[in-house]
């Protein structure tokens, strides 16, 4: 056997275990969802086939419109506060100082809280009469409800997430910066640059590619949260919080329509893709050197 032909083996045999993964725990999933999307499947009753009927009901799902709604604000909420709070962070302990490190560390250190604690804590502290309702009351906020009020439910929702997750971005962030040469911010400097014009004009298009990464994997990480929406509201008041993935665990575990639920699913992976797709197909606008 020649060398070609055993590298080509060793390979092959190296990447078996990720290939059998990836059919075993996505593939198969997916065409098995695929195949249950086409069914008329209850708890109660087996499953028979159904066609397009889950996707022709969709049209006429008023709820499942809502839910679209829901998630397109709850998206573009935890986007646009989780990178613009992670930029301003990582920027702020982008400095040498004593204690620091310790800074950098309390804004970490809700990542690795388990999500399910993180909302309790958050619940407990949003009951009608606890501290911070109470706190809004007493400063003249009468009737205070946060978490139970349509008007404010999801905009808090979108706050304790991204006060969950800002940490993961917020080092990113600082990675890419102290990656940015200073000697390029100092020349911009002595040519009497200001210092918005600095971070406009040099350090934005430098980390760039880390800007398209986090942009594109936070799109992706708000089209699927869940637990802290189940934990915190279930999905009211008045389905003020039902987002796509809330909706389709409603149908497939509270009113067990399989079938129906897995409609739901395909419809959000076929979103997930086409937002991953154009926003792949964006990234030469958005990264300063892309080729």
């Amino acid at each position: 056997m020649t060398l070609a032909r055993r590298e080509a083996r060793a390979g092959l045999l190296l990447s078996l275990p990720y290939v059998l993964g990836m059919l075993a725990f996505i593939i198969a999933p997916l065409v098995a969802v695929l195949w249950m999307s086409l069914t008329s499947w209850s708890l109660l009753d087996p499953p028979r086939m159904s066609g397009l009927s889950n996707y022709m009901r969709l049209a006429d799902d008023l709820e499942f419109r809502g839910s679209l709604t829901v998630t397109a604000f709850f998206t573009v909420g935890i986007v646009l506060l989780n990178i613009g709070v992670a930029l301003a962070l990582a920027s702020l302990l982008n400095v040498r100082l004593p204690g620091i490190a310790a800074f950098r560390s309390m804004v970490f250190s809700p990542v690795v809280m388990p999500i399910v604690a993180w909302s309790l804590i958050w619940k407990f502290l949003l009951q009608p009469q606890g501290p911070i309702n109470g706190t809004l009351q007493g400063m003249g906020f009468e009737n205070a409800n946060l978490l139970l009020a349509p008007q404010t439910a999801l905009g808090t929702v979108i706050v304790i997430e991204v006060l969950k997750a800002v940490g993961l971005n917020t080092v990113i962030f600082l990675s890419a910066l102290q990656g940015v040469p200073p000697e390029q911010r100092e020349a911009a400097h002595l040519d009497g640059a200001s210092p918005w014009q600095v971070y406009r004009y040099i350090t934005l298009p430098m980390i760039s590619p880390t800007l398209f990464l986090v942009f594109l994997v936070t799109v992706i990480g708000a089209l699927k949260v869940f637990t802290p929406i189940w934990v915190l509201t279930g999905g009211g008041p008045a389905s003020a919080t039902t987002t796509l993935i809330v909706y389709m665990f409603k149908q497939g575990f509270t009113f067990f329509e399989f079938g129906y639920a897995s409609a739901l699913a395909a419809i959000l992976f076929v979103v997930v893709l086409l937002l991953t797709l154009l926003q792949w197909r964006m990234r030469r606008a958005l990264v300063f050197y892309e080729e």
